[in-house]
């Protein structure tokens, strides 16, 4: 219990022990609580009112419309692309031949799990084989930022419709499209390349079809993008502007236009 009254002021003693104050009457106890209740109460409805908008331009660029819905399906092309095959490798030596199928799956489970980086750094430096690797180098940083493109497109769906939300999405693209090229250049110059070096131990191929499908989903990502920028899509935003007035001020204004309503 307070040692003053939160009231009239009065310096409680030892001998009140009520639960009302002996000078005004007032529960010690209780006494505030009301606008406690109220001051949270503004505070969790201000924060809901300025938070909204941020819903309300998610939903826009997610499901608030067919077009949004079909950006939202295209933007995950780009990841399932990357499961066909985009290349194919063949390494054959002594009692053991393996095959790898290049997409998504064996780039995450067979280069990164077990990629050897002294041994591919000290590949690029060999004099008949390094230009070869040098460019598998390339095409592995390419893939890996192509991946990275895609994730983050879909990722920067959230702030889609914010400022600078379809040209970034755009720009994104664009990347990961410039990057898929870049990959498949490279891969082929080093299969190539290593395939002369050593014809009985490696050989490799480019699957056209794989790489392509990745590159179309990047292109149908820059033309939903650009058509969702031509249609100049709204925002519906949900009026929570009273929210942002605290409740006083408001009980205040519906008390002044209660006679102006009579």
């Amino acid at each position: 219990m307070a040692s003053y009254c939160q009231k009239c002021g009065y310096k409680l003693s030892m001998i009140d022990i009520k639960p009302e104050c002996p000078v005004c009457g007032i529960n010690l106890v209780y006494y505030g609580m009301e606008d406690s209740l109220k001051k949270e109460a503004d505070k969790a409805e201000f924060e809901h009112a300025t938070f909204q908008p941020r819903l309300d331009r998610l939903k826009a660029a997610t499901v608030g419309s067919p077009l949004a819905i079909t950006r939202l399906v295209i933007c995950v092309l780009p990841i399932l692309a990357m499961l066909l095959p985009m290349g194919k490798i063949v390494v054959n030596l002594p009692y053991f031949t393996e095959k790898v199928t290049v997409n998504l799956v064996s780039i995450i489970s067979k280069v990164f799990m077990n990629l050897d980086f002294d041994f591919l750094m000290a590949m690029t430096g060999s004099a008949k084989a390094g230009t070869a690797y040098i460019c598998y180098l390339v095409a592995l940083i390419s893939f890996v930022l192509v991946l990275l493109m895609a994730l983050l497109n879909l990722f920067d769906l959230i702030v889609a419709c914010g400022k600078r939300g379809i040209r970034r999405n755009i720009t994104v693209a664009s990347i990961g499209l410039f990057f898929t090229v870049v990959g498949a250049v490279t891969f082929a110059v080093w299969t190539s390349s290593l395939s002369g070096a050593y014809p009985e131990v490696f050989s490799g191929t480019v699957v056209p079809w794989g790489i392509l499908g990745v590159a179309l989903a990047f292109v149908a990502e820059i033309v939903i993008n650009v058509i969702f920028k031509k249609k100049n899509v709204k925002v519906k935003y949900k009026d929570l502007s009273e929210f942002l007035v605290s409740y006083d001020e408001r009980s205040k204004v519906d008390a002044e236009a209660e006679p102006v309503a009579e």
